[in-house]
């Protein structure tokens, strides 16, 4: 994986009967479903050349990883399980707060952000500076050194792929957790990146039925799914639409 990098400056209580159980799980999927509250449209940054497109923050991804690891061990017991899901649910989080995909008109970056003291949506950013796990470099390719890039899943994103030539003449891959707004950094990739190896779902099929249908076993799921859920499918977009979905 990429490295996500890092700054060069420098419980849940115990619950004993399975119905709460399952009450806590129904409760952190409702928490981490919910839009950020610190940015929630793309933000614009003006350069010289025109403008820059930041990718926002979204804390779903880490903050379940956090919620799931609540119910590990006070709950469960599991503290393998729950120091494991914690520790990268931390990092994950940490990240989030930080780290931005910027797209101009010819590349993307990873760069570190800090809102201005004082603004509301003016946003500064920085170099994340190199990339010190994979290839080495500036954290910065050119659209056109891409050849092929995948997102796991659309509609229901956690990881984000993609091989470019800029590093490495035979080409160097790449990989992210989605820690920003998966749809906004699809939209993106999809107008700039250009096509890849797989044909890629127009962002209006973003849903559940659409990302089961990206793998062998998100079909398979769906083969052993009745027809009532199947045609629930398409109408579920993010964590919210789930639970609305399994609880009725």
């Amino acid at each position: 994986m990429t490295n996500l990098p890092a700054k060069r400056d420098a419980a849940v209580p115990a619950m004993s009967r399975r119905a709460s159980s399952s009450r806590g799980i129904s409760n952190v999927l409702r928490v981490f479903s919910a839009e950020t509250d610190t940015e929630t449209a793309t933000s614009n940054v003006k350069t010289g050349a025109g403008q820059k497109v930041v990718i926002p923050e979204d804390y779903r991804f880490g903050g379940t990883l956090l919620g799931v690891a609540a119910l590990l061990g006070p709950v469960l017991h599991l503290w393998p399980q729950f120091a494991l899901h914690a520790l990268i649910g931390g990092f994950l989080t940490f990240q989030t707060t930080r780290v931005r995909f910027r797209f101009s008109d010819e590349d993307l970056d990873v760069v570190f952000i800090d809102k201005e003291e004082g603004a509301t949506d003016q946003i500064s950013t920085d170099s994340s500076g190199e990339n010190m796990l994979q290839g080495g470099g500036a954290n910065k390719w050119k659209f056109r050194s891409v050849i092929n890039w995948e997102m796991w899943w659309p509609g229901f994103p956690m990881l984000v792929y993609y091989k470019e030539t800029q590093t490495k003449p035979e080409g160097q891959v790449h990989f992210f957790p989605i820690i920003m707004d998966g749809k906004k950094l699809y939209e993106q990739m999809l107008s700039k990146m250009g096509p890849s190896k797989n044909a890629k779902p127009a962002l209006d099929d973003w849903n559940l039925d659409t990302a089961l249908e990206s793998t062998p076993v998100g079909r398979s799921l769906k083969e052993q799914m009745d027809e009532k859920l199947k045609a629930k499918l398409k109408d579920i977009k993010d964590l919210g639409d789930v639970v609305k979905a399994f609880s009725s």
